[in-house]
């Protein structure tokens, strides 16, 4: 008599409904190494992340009050002259150095 399975491993099942990303990332390996405080911590410092981007979600943007004036079109198509020309002079960076210098700012590298 042939037996039949109809269980999910244990891996899969633990990151069922994740992205890819997410399972890619490495971050789970890490939460498994940390102490039980640091991920309580954890918990509350994403459920307030989800809390405030469901915050945000609810915001009417149109009805915002706003001391600063929304640009002209002049004063867009001069931002947009003076990028370019920034641009011609050789005066930018690339996107692998812009992501190099943020994260040396925000003490991402190690």
């Amino acid at each position: 008599m042939k037996k039949e399975y109809n269980e999910v491993c244990e891996p899969v099942a633990m990151t069922y409904g994740m992205s890819d990303n997410l399972v890619g990332s490495g971050l789970l390996t890490q939460i498994s190494a940390l102490s039980t405080e640091d991920k309580r911590c954890l918990l509350g410092y994403i459920a307030q992340e989800v809390s405030s981007e469901e915050d945000d979600d609810d915001v009417d943007w149109d009805k915002m009050d706003s001391d600063l004036p929304p640009y002209t079109l002049d004063e867009l198509y001069a931002r947009i002259d003076e990028s370019h020309q920034q641009y011609l002079r050789g005066e930018y960076v690339t996107a692998e150095e812009s992501d190099r210098m943020l994260k040396k700012e925000f003490l991402w590298l190690e």
